[in-house]
């Protein structure tokens, strides 16, 4: 296993405030990592120090084998960056935007031409190259975005919630561009849309308060929360039902929406003996849902940070 990116005893204080906390893991080459954590979990301010932008407490960062300093470009010429509220200058074209980062980055006339023209086509906007960006939907800026990251043809790309401000069509449009880069490239990005971590990631890695609560496999991550919710669906309103059925020995934990209940069980031994069905037959409940299904991203985001998940 090849790491990208090491991240050991990462601190970062702000006065009497730790926004990161003694953070430590380690991102494998070539996969694509879900960076989560409740708002103010320390995300982007741990985001802004891989990419140098943002100075440690202590601690230390290494990308593709390079020590990552504050100040220094060396390690920058190994990651492409998308900050969560990218600036674009709106007068540009998308093409004049590319030429101007490629000028930054010093690529000569012969080769920018070529990689620009492939990259607009990677993101797809090929044939909006020539629009003034003031003209592109956010969807079109995010994926211009991603094009400007690539352009010194870097091994880590991180993305700060790429598509969190998008509608679903243009956040389709930009995670069908990480799909396509996800081969060949690896790619740490932080979201709030956890069904999209389920979509393209294969690690995870969650933080809260500033420390780390897990970093592992996706599909790790999943067996061992494998045991499986319960969802209810009640003809009235659950709050009662809920409140009585929280000390039952079989419940681990549940959660009310409207007259709905998910219902996290202690084991799979509570459905082979019936005890949830049997709990409501004894309480006459009118029920018009009754199913289980494993959990997703979203579930173990809830059960691993518990009152301060989102």
């Amino acid at each position: 296993m090849t790491v990208a990116i090491s991240v050991h005893n990462l601190t970062k204080k702000f006065k009497s405030f730790t926004a990161v906390d003694a953070l430590s893991f380690e991102v494998t080459k070539n996969h694509v990592v879900g960076f989560l954590g409740p708002n103010g979990s320390g995300k982007t301010t741990t985001l802004r120090m891989l990419v140098g932008l943002s100075k440690p407490t202590a601690g230390s960062i290494a990308i593709s084998d390079t020590p990552v300093v504050f100040g220094s470009v060396k390690s920058n010429m190994e990651v492409g960056y998308l900050p969560e509220l990218p600036s674009f200058y709106p007068w540009m074209s998308g093409r004049e935007y590319m030429e101007f980062i490629a000028d930054i980055f010093e690529i000569p006339r012969k080769k920018k031409e070529k990689l620009i023209e492939q990259l607009l086509n990677v993101v797809g906007l090929t044939d909006y190259q020539d629009n003034r960006i003031s003209t592109y939907s956010g969807g079109m800026k995010q994926r211009l975005g991603i094009a400007q990251a690539l352009i010194n043809d870097p091994e880590v790309i991180i993305l700060d919630e790429p598509v969190s401000a998008l509608d679903p069509l243009g956040r389709k449009e930009v995670l069908k561009v990480i799909e396509k880069l996800k081969s060949n490239r690896t790619i740490l990005f932080s979201t709030h849309i956890l069904s999209d971590v389920d979509r393209i990631c294969d690690d995870v890695v969650i933080i809260n308060h500033g420390k780390l609560v897990v970093a592992k496999p996706l599909a790790e991550l999943k067996a061992d929360y494998a045991t499986p919710i319960l969802e209810v669906k009640f003809v009235s309103d659950a709050s009662e039902v809920a409140k009585s059925m929280s000390h039952e020995k079989w419940v681990k934990r549940i959660e009310q929406s409207g007259n709905t209940l998910k219902i996290w069980l202690n084991n799979e031994s509570a459905i082979k003996e019936n005890l949830p069905f049997d709990y409501l037959a004894r309480k006459g409940l009118g029920v018009l849902k009754y199913g289980l299904r494993l959990p997703e991203t979203e579930d173990l985001f809830v059960e691993l940070l518990g009152g301060d998940g989102e």
